[in-house]
């Protein structure tokens, strides 16, 4: 290549060429195709080095992490890799719709006040087939960190593998990790929503691999429940001070469902009882119980009967 790409698209690898084939060449298969892209492979393996040469590409290249990152880790650093004046760190595992990077970098040049770019998640058989008519691309513009808060409370998914970020933006967006764990991803795009407009785009252009019912996530292994709290008191802090009803509706549906997923994703030896998590997060006005209707009853009731069979009052 005889310039600099646009965009860099770094993928943070581990162990998954399998998955990785498809992932990349749904990426070569853009409609879109002023890119480089380089894997950052975190597990030492010779398959990633010796399948990228064989693709015969000058867009594509690969580095061996000279230490062992993490997930996380990788994924973060893979964010200010390269040069272009757009990057994203795309998943491994995940596929992009042919005209995903088109739709997403149309967005940012039209408009300099976006941050970034990103998609919503979806399942990967959501992807429209061969053939199939081009998807409008629906973006949803968020433009300050409330309107942010309301669009996930919604129900808006952003997916963070997704995200196309002006590299401008990045300058000084940190995720903090020891505040939130693996739940670093939406606060870290909130640092960002501070100082620039974003967009999601709702069509299913970028699709996720769900993981199977039985998978145990081990990044998932460091989350205690503080940082589940602080989480959803970043959210709360970005709404005003006195909710109105619509607010309050989204908030506390919103964490009386998600207070709980999240509850159960870390391991048991590091997270106290339901009744004392509930508790919690009561007295610190993230769960109303009332909001969730017979969901929150259960709720009250397996606390309930869990305090009961441990002998607490």
């Amino acid at each position: 290549m005889t310039s600099t790409p646009a965009l860099s698209i770094s993928i943070p690898a581990y162990r998954q060429m399998s998955l990785a084939r498809s992932c990349i060449e749904s990426i070569l298969a853009q409609t879109w195709t002023d890119f480089a892209l380089t894997v950052y492979d975190d597990g030492a393996s010779d398959d990633y080095a010796q399948y990228l040469r064989s693709l015969g590409d000058p867009r594509v290249g690969y580095v061996r992490n000279p230490i062992r990152l993490g997930a996380l880790g990788n994924m973060f650093a893979c964010l200010r890799q390269g040069t272009g004046r757009y990057t994203m760190a795309f998943h491994e595992d995940d596929l992009m719709s042919p005209q995903y990077l088109a739709s997403a970098i149309d967005l940012l040049e039209s408009r300099p006040d976006l941050g970034f770019v990103c998609a919503e998640v979806h399942d990967i058989a959501d992807l429209p087939g061969e053939g199939a008519p081009a998807v409008t691309p629906e973006p949803e513009i968020i433009d300050s960190p409330a309107a942010f808060v309301r669009a996930i409370l919604g129900g808006v998914n952003p997916m963070f593998g997704s995200v196309i970020y002006r590299r401008a933006a990045l300058a000084d967006a940190v995720p903090d990790h020891a505040a939130y764990a693996t739940l670093a991803d939406r606060p870290f795009l909130m640092t960002i929503v501070e100082r620039w407009s974003a967009a999601v785009i709702r069509a299913p252009l970028v699709g996720y691999r769900a993981h199977g019912p039985g998978d145990r996530d081990p990044r998932h292994d460091a989350m205690t429940v503080d940082h589940i709290v602080r989480l959803f008191t970043t959210y709360r802090s970005r709404l005003p001070e006195q909710m109105n009803d619509e607010d309050r509706r989204l908030f506390y549906s919103f964490t009386g469902y998600w207070l709980f997923v999240l509850y159960d994703l870390v391991p048991a030896t590091q997270r106290p009882t339901l009744a004392a998590y509930l508790r919690r997060v009561r007295r610190e006005g993230l769960y109303e119980p009332g909001w969730r209707g017979r969901w929150g009853l259960r709720l009250q009731l397996r606390a309930a009967l869990g305090a009961r069979s441990s002998g607490q009052s």
